[in-house]
């Protein structure tokens, strides 16, 4: 890939957010602040996340910049276009991706974070050499990159890989003011859901924030050793290795990927319960199946915003050398 200079890459996820400027994959000055702290007037991150970015520019020298690279925990179409917002911040629509191209006045490339730490596992790390894998991104919620065929599989809209959406049945306890209810999912716990009547989703029973608050205060990392000495947050965390090897499972007899990378601030906690989750996945899909930790620690999703702002910049080859679209883009001039 060319030497195309520094790229501004962000990663907006459900609870940080993080922005670094990259020099050909060296991550230089970095700022990472709360996603809510990003949130504006209008109950969006999109005025926030351009004057985090402007500062972080400015405060290194203002560098040229040939493009920006954007993952975003939302589904995310080949135009750029987050296609549901978040509750979080991130609103429907091409806002950000606009935004960004109006403050920098760069190409703004925009993809759904878990495909971006797809791309960097299976061009840098753990998923090398792989035709076939399942990237997991296990940190507040749960995402999915897939690669198929040696190309980030997006799906027909851009939402293929919404892992932490899989429904599982949950009968409803109790009704809770407000939007969701509570709901009962049998040995997944109960949770507050707004899933469709009768399910929760899988990343409200198991996901790192579902997690976290089902462990309290006192033990915010539920994966420590201190907080598993707790006999109550091991029960906690034997749940969660259940509802990941029930996705996992479902994931690798639809798909059959030939390796699944974990990475996450989650997935890195949990590292010493993997032989755990290797074992219950192999009793529930009938078959083991190679699970790995991501090599690339949480800066998975920066260095693919970085690889997917590059691959635009090498023209017409970004398809095949990064298998991910170029359309994505924002603010040409």
């Amino acid at each position: 890939m060319q030497g195309n200079g520094v790229t501004l890459a962000i990663d907006v996820g459900g609870s940080r957010s993080r922005l670094a400027l990259v020099d050909n994959g060296s991550i230089g000055a970095r700022v990472e602040r709360a996603t809510a702290e990003l949130v504006g007037l209008d109950g969006t991150i999109t005025t926030g996340l351009a004057a985090l970015a402007r500062r972080l520019h400015d405060s290194a020298g203002s560098p040229r910049l040939p493009a920006i690279g954007v993952g975003m925990a939302a589904a995310v179409d080949s135009a750029g276009i987050v296609l549901q917002a978040r509750d979080f911040g991130i609103p429907r629509g091409p806002f950000i991706r606009d935004v960004l191209a109006e403050t920098f006045g760069v190409p703004v490339l925009v993809e759904n974070d878990a495909n971006l730490a797809a791309l960097a596992e299976h061009r840098l790390g753990a998923a090398q050499g792989e035709a076939n894998a399942a990237v997991i991104t296990l940190g507040t919620n749960i995402g999915l990159g897939l690669i198929l065929g040696g190309r980030i599989h997006r799906g027909a809209r851009g939402a293929a890989g919404e892992i932490g959406l899989l429904l599982v049945p949950a009968a409803d306890a109790d009704q809770q003011p407000g939007e969701g209810r509570l709901v009962d999912a049998g040995p997944l716990g109960r949770t507050v859901s707004r899933a469709p009547a009768g399910y929760a989703w899988i990343e409200e029973l198991v996901g790192g924030g579902a997690l976290a608050a089902a462990a309290g205060e006192a033990h915010p990392r539920v994966f420590a050793p201190a907080a598993l000495s707790d006999p109550a947050i091991h029960k906690l965390s034997e749940r969660a290795i259940e509802g990941w090897a029930m996705a996992i499972a479902d994931l690798a007899v639809m798909v059959d990927p030939g390796v699944v990378v974990l990475t996450g601030g989650v997935a890195t906690d949990a590292a010493p319960l993997l032989n755990v989750l290797r074992r219950r996945v192999a009793e529930l899909a009938g078959f083991p199946l190679e699970i790995r930790l991501g090599s690339l620690g949480p800066d998975a999703e920066l260095l693919g915003a970085d690889l997917l702002a590059r691959a635009f910049l090498d023209g017409g080859t970004a398809d095949a050398r990064a298998g991910l679209s170029a359309q994505s883009v924002g603010g040409l001039r």
